[in-house]
């Protein structure tokens, strides 16, 4: 038991180690972005065009749960606006970005490891190399210059979607509040910050885990279809565990 403990502990501090080395790697690969282009570009819509309609139900579906819980955990001591302010600041700093980020991560983060995978086994990144392609350039970096780019982009589209559910909700079908308590309510206590973080800092940390996991645990397959199939389980779970991670760590750090 002690020993396939000590294994596993060093296999952990390896894959640290190597995904540490693909991150510079994919590093020095960056200023050879404009040669990657249309690579580039093939993801961006990967990242943003495939995955809008999942993005738009989930933020539905978020701010209906958001406006339940926060109706059903209201009272008459307190005003309707401080239920509002608490509704509309979860839901833009914790609940879209998460749940959001954690949905992909099963979509995209499974689907690059796959894709990566297939092409790690039937050697076509092997003929990359002989073509003098870069491997790191030509696959990874398009996917995690897109993770950071697109996934802001989904995030500020999902947050908007679920804050126009929430006034939907509350002011026109439940009459709850009123459109300007509704207002009120948003402003109390605003920091333009809090868009920043929720909008802009978790879903670009989030899609940079999500396009660099998948990426290296694509390059990592070995063993045919069901290798393929193991790579894809392990990018989505590592990868859920480090959203859940950074997502405590920077609201301890920077809110």
């Amino acid at each position: 038991m002690i020993e396939k403990l000590g294994f596993r502990v060093i296999g952990f501090f390896r894959t640290v180690w190597e995904v540490f080395l693909l991150f510079l790697n994919t590093l020095k690969a960056f200023p050879s972005v404009w040669f990657y282009r249309r690579q580039i570009l093939d993801q961006l819509h990967v990242f943003s065009v495939n995955t809008l309609p999942i993005a738009a139900v989930i933020a539905v579906f978020v701010g209906l749960g958001a406006m339940i819980q926060g109706t059903y955990q209201s009272s008459a001591l307190v005003p309707r606006t401080f239920t509002i302010n608490v509704i509309f600041k979860s839901t833009i700093l914790e609940l879209c970005p998460i749940v959001l980020s954690l949905v992909l991560a099963g979509k995209l983060g499974a689907s690059l490891a796959a894709e990566i995978g297939s092409m790690k086994i039937s050697e076509q990144i092997d003929a990359l190399q002989t073509l003098s392609l870069d491997p790191i350039g030509f696959l990874i970096l398009p996917r995690i210059f897109a993770g950071l780019i697109m996934l802001p982009v989904i995030t500020i589209f999902a947050n908007f979607i679920a804050l126009f559910t929430v006034f939907f909700v509350a002011t026109v079908m439940t009459q709850w509040v009123s459109a300007p308590e509704f207002i009120s309510g948003m402003q109390l206590n605003f920091r333009v910050f809090e868009l920043y973080f929720g909008n802009i800092i978790k879903p670009a940390v989030f899609g940079f885990w999500i396009a660099l996991i998948g990426s290296y645990f694509g390059m990592k397959t070995h063993g045919g279809a069901l290798g393929v199939g193991k790579t894809s389980t392990n990018a989505v779970v590592v990868s859920a565990i480090l959203i859940v991670l950074f997502d405590y760590y920077l609201g301890a750090f920077l809110l």
